[in-house]
């Protein structure tokens, strides 16, 4: 029997950031991963990104088969998006909403939205209340204090609250539980900056530390459950008499 796919976000939180309509822009910056994840769910999804190297050049369905042709690539920023009005059911932002001018996408974001429409915003991080994360966040932070800790962009959120765009600002939080080899989690603690400066001796004592704390928590050859928390917020666009006067000069994607 086949596994089930895991994802990094949990199918609910799709569903709740999307609750309606099925027309998705995708606001990514950097990588169009949580797009394909749209995609995958049954979303037509769009995703814009100012960088034309990070959007693949092949057709998506060459490059994630199960994404299939739902799944459109725009070059383009959402400090000014090149769409018309009330073109998009839903607009989302997987850890990138605070690499945006907020002053300038808010109102683009707003314009692009259908009136019933959702900005939905979504942070992932691991979920350090679980005691063998715990653990393993003490043992970094020995070598690196800055280790698993922060809020990762959320900051960004309070300008949707302070923003008159936008209107019912509310959030949910989603766990996820994603496998993790002995080989994933020591290249995810090698990789960090600050353990790649370390001498031969301090990488080679926490590699193996790290090690023997997933041997000691494993099933072997089960890997172990690495848990994320999706924290997910969601905002209607504000009310707005004005006509949509840029129709006529947006692009009709």
């Amino acid at each position: 029997m086949a596994t089930a796919r895991r994802t990094m976000h949990p199918v609910a939180a799709l569903e709740w950031m999307v609750p309606s309509g099925r027309d998705v822009l995708d606001l990514a910056a950097g990588s169009p991963a949580f797009a394909r994840e749209l995609a995958r769910s049954g979303f037509a999804v769009t995703v814009v990104d100012r960088d034309r190297t990070n959007l693949t050049a092949a057709p998506p369905e060459t490059v994630d088969p199960d994404a299939g042709p739902r799944l459109q690539q725009v070059v383009g920023q959402p400090e000014s998006l090149p769409f018309r009005s009330r073109r998009f059911d839903a607009i989302t932002a997987a850890d990138t909403l605070q690499r945006f001018a907020p002053g300038l996408a808010l109102p683009e974001i707003a314009r692009v939205l259908r009136p019933d429409g959702w900005l939905s915003v979504v942070h992932t991080t691991r979920d350090d209340t679980v005691p063998w994360v715990k653990r393993l966040a003490a043992r970094v932070q020995q070598v690196d204090p800055e280790a698993m800790r922060g809020d990762y962009g959320q900051d960004a959120v309070e300008a949707i609250r302070d923003s008159e765009c936008f209107i019912d600002l509310e959030r949910r939080d989603f766990r996820n539980w994603i496998p993790i080899t002995r080989d994933g989690l020591l290249e995810m603690v090698a990789r960090r900056p600050a353990v790649q400066r370390l001498s031969e001796d301090e990488s080679v004592a926490l590699l193996q530390d790290v090690s023997a704390l997933f041997d000691s928590l494993a099933r072997h050859p089960e890997p172990l459950l690495l848990p994320f928390q999706s924290s997910c917020w969601r905002a209607r666009p504000a009310p707005c008499d004005e006509p949509d006067l840029d129709d006529a000069l947006s692009l009709s994607l």
